[in-house]
């Protein structure tokens, strides 16, 4: 554009001054100006005649003649003729084309600049044809989003999905073992509405049941659930969670809470050997010395307490009796819970309890209910059980 702008302003130029023949040393004559090609405008375009390209196939060069010529550029339009008429020329004039360009490949015109911003420069010897497109390398802008390739995508869903049914299977399987921990507490809870419960499964995999009332003692009338753990005896008084130990999930009573009827809670089954334990040595003759001289137990303790234990036969009204006076203990111990609780008292139930555990013959309820005496009686004297 700019080679056709100037040749447009010399073009201008020289139609506007008069013209002088350019004469040079071996001219005779000036020379008359060119005549337009047939066809030609007035005024061309750049793209009318292209700039010589150095690659292309060499011109042959015009046959010698003794005058000299200045040659117009080859943008520029044929100057117009003189008023005063063309001056005859010296010498033979060139043949007709042999100022002409021998027929080569046209060369392309360079695209401009702004055509295609993001494409890289076409170079002559890159080899490539011309009129093929040129390799366009395309930039990402700054605020661009770069998709992810979908495998990834696919794999972090998938872990994703994996996360969310691991955390919703153990949501779930923990809701079932609070369940569960809950029907078995009701179930003991019934037995004995009066004290405090606690069961709790440990990190070991036990479920442990305990109450406050004697460090962990549970009273005859209590049936233990099967695959239920209690504790051993001991002299400790400690709190539920003390007595518990490390756990994962614990259920708690506390009397005056609501508890389901029977009717409306699924069937708990009970065992019948939950409280097994160490026996004791000359479990006989240990409760006829813990029962000889015992404050609160009427005479006839003692007496059931030797029959019972060497086989000797008793009365049913003896047993009547015998039953009567320990739910009267009952009464007194669980009357004064859980704002006091009378060891000495606590005591003589389980006494009472081991008596009547051996005329049923339950010999394992009778040997866990003195161990338990055994165990609150040394703490009461100060001493540690072996």
């Amino acid at each position: 554009m700019s080679s056709g702008a100037e040749g447009l302003s010399n073009t201008a130029a020289h139609a506007m001054q008069p013209q002088a023949p350019i004469q040079s040393q071996n001219m005779a004559a000036p020379m008359g100006p060119t005549a337009p090609s047939a066809g030609a405008g007035l005024f061309e375009s750049s793209h009318a005649a292209p700039a010589f390209d150095t690659a292309q196939a060499p011109v042959a060069a015009p046959a010698e003649t003794t005058q000299t010529y200045m040659a117009a550029p080859a943008a520029q339009a044929p100057m117009m003729p003189s008023t005063a008429g063309p001056a005859a020329p010296a010498g033979p004039l060139p043949a007709y084309g042999a100022d002409l360009r021998p027929p080569t490949a046209a060369a392309a015109p360079a695209m401009p600049a702004a055509a295609s911003p993001g494409s890289a420069p076409v170079h002559p010897s890159s080899g490539s044809q011309l009129g093929q497109p040129a390799v366009v390398r395309q930039t990402p802008t700054a605020g661009a989003v770069v998709q992810p390739p979908t495998g990834v995508t696919e794999s972090a869903m998938a872990s994703t999905a994996a996360g969310a049914g691991a955390l919703a299977g153990a949501a779930a399987a923990q809701t079932q073992a609070q369940q569960r921990l809950q029907r078995l507490l009701d179930a003991v809870a019934r037995q004995e509405p009066q004290l405090r419960w606690a069961i709790a499964d440990r990190e070991d995999g036990n479920t442990v049941l305990a109450t406050d009332l004697a460090s962990g003692w549970i009273p005859p009338n209590v049936e233990i659930p099967t695959g239920v753990k209690i504790l051993k005896p001991n002299s400790s008084g400690r709190t539920l969670d003390a007595l518990l130990g490390e756990t994962t999930l614990v259920a708690a009573y506390t009397p005056g809470q609501y508890l389901p009827p029977a009717e409306d809670a699924p069937p708990v089954s009970m065992s019948i050997r939950a409280r097994d334990t160490d026996e004791v040595d000359e479990l006989g003759w240990e409760l006829s010395q813990a029962t000889k001289w015992r404050d609160g137990l009427p005479r006839l303790a003692l007496t059931l307490a030797k029959a019972a234990s060497t086989g000797t036969g008793y009365l049913e009204s003896e047993v009547e009796l015998l039953r009567e006076h320990l739910a009267t203990v009952v009464a007194k111990v669980l009357g004064d819970y859980p704002d006091h609780v009378d060891t000495a008292m606590v005591g003589n139930w389980q006494l009472l309890a081991t008596i009547d555990a051996l005329i049923k013959n339950e010999k394992t309820a009778a040997n866990y209910h003195f161990a338990w005496f055994q165990a609150l009686n040394l703490a009461l004297k100060g001493e540690t059980q072996p």
